[in-house]
Formats: C-alpha cells, sequence, structure tokens
C-alpha cells in the first residue's frame, strides 16, 4: 500500500509540476499568505457582489417588461374574446331578424326563434310561420250559424215567458 501512495504522489508531483501557471505550493504556510489569501477571495466575492447587484436591477426591469408586454397581450386577448362574442350574438341577432322579415314572423314571437345554427333558427321560424298563418286563417267569427242551434228557441219549445206545464190556469 505504501507503493500505491507513493506512486499517486509523485503523479500528483508531475501534474502540478506540468500544469500550465500552477504555482508550486510552499511547503509551510505563514499567517501572512493566510491574509494574503483571505483578502483576494474577498476582493472576488466584493467584485461578485457588485455584478450581482448591477445585473440584478436590468433583471427586475426585464421581469416588468415581460410582465407588461404580457399583461398588454392578455388585456389584447380579452378584448378579442369579447368582441368575437359581440360578432357572434349580432351575428344571431341579424340571423333571427331577416329570417322574421321573410317569413312575415310578429315582433313579439322574435323570442321564439331561439339560437343556434342558422339553419335550426330557419327551421324554428318556417314552423313558427305557419302556426302564425294558422291563426290568421280562422278567425273567430260573431255571425251566428242557423244549424247551430244559437240563442233562438226552437219551434218545439215553449218561449221563455210561458207558464209551466204543472201550474194550474
Amino acid at each position: 500500500m505504501s507503493e500505491e501512495t507513493t506512486a499517486t504522489e509523485s503523479t500528483n508531483e508531475v501534474a502540478a509540476n506540468e500544469a500550465p501557471g500552477a504555482e508550486k505550493a510552499p511547503e509551510e504556510r505563514t499567517p501572512e499568505s493566510y491574509m494574503d489569501e483571505i483578502r483576494k477571495l474577498r476582493d472576488e466575492a466584493a467584485t461578485m457582489r457588485r455584478q450581482r447587484n448591477e445585473l440584478r436591477a436590468d433583471a427586475e426591469a426585464w421581469r416588468e417588461k415581460q410582465d407588461a408586454e404580457k399583461s398588454e397581450l392578455q388585456r389584447q386577448q380579452e378584448q378579442r374574446a369579447e368582441l368575437e362574442a359581440k360578432l357572434a350574438d349580432t351575428a344571431a341577432e341579424n340571423t333571427r331578424l331577416r329570417l322574421a322579415a321573410k317569413y312575415g314572423i310578429a315582433e313579439e314571437n322574435l323570442d321564439f326563434l331561439g339560437s343556434g345554427s342558422p339553419e335550426d333558427i330557419e327551421d324554428r321560424a318556417r314552423r313558427l310561420a305557419e302556426l302564425q298563418k294558422q291563426q290568421i286563417q280562422a278567425p273567430p267569427s260573431n255571425v251566428p250559424v242557423e244549424q247551430l242551434g244559437g240563442p233562438r228557441p226552437r219551434s218545439d219549445e215553449a218561449p221563455d215567458n210561458a207558464f209551466p206545464p204543472s201550474w194550474p190556469v
């Protein structure tokens, strides 16, 4: 085992000597060398903190810009959805009014046309127009018909002002 340990130590020394820019570390370190290294590390950390703080402001500005663009995009999408819904409502209302005019449907019956595809609305408009025509074709008549036996008495009946037969006369 000791041979393996010495072999790896010698390989590390060779690798350290061959590494470009590698400094040969002294065997014993003094407190001053430790202080110098600590000072270097502190300076490096301070430089990194300054860079981080400078980039933090830029990153925050970039995030705010992204949020502004995102909210603008969302606002535009919501506005588009509202306008599409209005357009669909207007198109459906236009279809109902056009079919009502085509089939002669009364204004108070427009609600019965409902909503849906234009073909569905047209089918309902056609049926509603037929129902309206049936109502118009058979209006109630105030003219009496003889065979229905209206308010006139029949000839075999006694008049209304006659005495009942059970009364003595």
